[in-house]
């Protein structure tokens, strides 16, 4: 009876300090996730290291590491959580997914593409997949087509997601099909209306479609909203340019060369053959 009593007594002792270290590690995992939800990310990420010392296996609290890491851009430290986390709960489509996400930010894009693509067949309607996949189509591999596709699928699953009806415009664009961005781009605006970006890709548009009044209204309201960006104020001066208006192309030449552009010489022998 007494040795009985005796190795309960040193079981006690040994479970009741593990107990008290997890109980620790799950407060300060819900600390952690109120700072995050308060874009508190920095902050957020010294409590789960904290609670992952107290509970090396805490997989959810290395999710929300590898996350905080990625979206303090440090994905290079998000790596190794993640690729252990994932050893953990190796289906968990998010896990993989922000796993392809830091991939992505370090340069590995065939391997941020291979984990795109499971999650993909994990869960298919993951919209925030698409989206990921159609950026590395368009950025890392320059497939237009591809990166297309998916933006376009990412909005069958989430029709509020605001920057993808920017990038399918601009993929219509570069794909020379630009009736169709028209639609896409009013819609960026629509949510985004203080975003300079999506005025002056429609600008571009309507400049492409021989539209000019139309593009220099769009043109003017980025201009607006942010000054000197280049784009803007070269299309402004093409768009005088095919009005015959030589002494407001002029201007715009004038701009770029002050802002020290290489649209300045393109601008200027348009300006010269009118």
């Amino acid at each position: 009876m007494q040795a009985k009593l005796i190795i309960f007594l040193l079981v006690f002792c040994y479970t009741v300090p593990v107990f008290a270290q997890t109980d620790r590690a799950d407060e300060l995992y819900r600390k952690a996730l109120l700072l995050k939800k308060d874009n508190k990310c920095n902050e957020a990420i010294d409590l789960l290291k904290n609670a992952i010392d107290l509970k090396p296996s805490f997989a959810e609290a290395m999710y929300e590491l590898g996350w905080c890491y990625n979206e303090t851009q440090q994905s290079k430290l998000a790596l190794p959580v993640l690729a252990k986390c994932r050893q953990l709960l190796p289906n968990d489509y998010r896990i993989i997914y922000e796993d392809g996400f830091a991939k992505s930010q370090a340069g590995l894009a065939n391997e941020a593409m291979d984990d795109y693509n499971k999650v993909i067949i994990l869960n298919p309607s993951f919209a925030r997949v698409y989206i990921a996949r159609a950026d590395l189509y368009k950025d890392a591999k320059e497939n237009t087509n591809a990166a297309l596709a998916d933006y376009l699928k990412s909005i069958e699953y989430d029709s509020s997601a605001v920057k993808v009806y920017y990038w399918i415009g601009w993929c219509y664009n570069d794909l020379g099909s630009f009736d169709k961005a028209i639609p896409y781009l009013q819609k960026a605006i629509s949510f985004e209306k203080q975003n300079y970006i999506s005025y002056s890709e429609i600008g571009f548009t309507f400049f492409s479609l021989g539209r000019y009044t139309e593009a220099i209204e769009q043109l003017t309201r980025a201009d607006q909203l942010k000054p000197k960006f280049e784009t803007t104020v070269y299309y402004l001066g093409l768009c005088y340019v095919k009005q015959k208006n030589k002494p407001d192309a002029v201007k715009k030449y004038n701009e770029l060369v002050l802002l020290g552009s290489e649209y300045a010489i393109s601008l200027l022998n348009e300006i010269k053959n009118m």
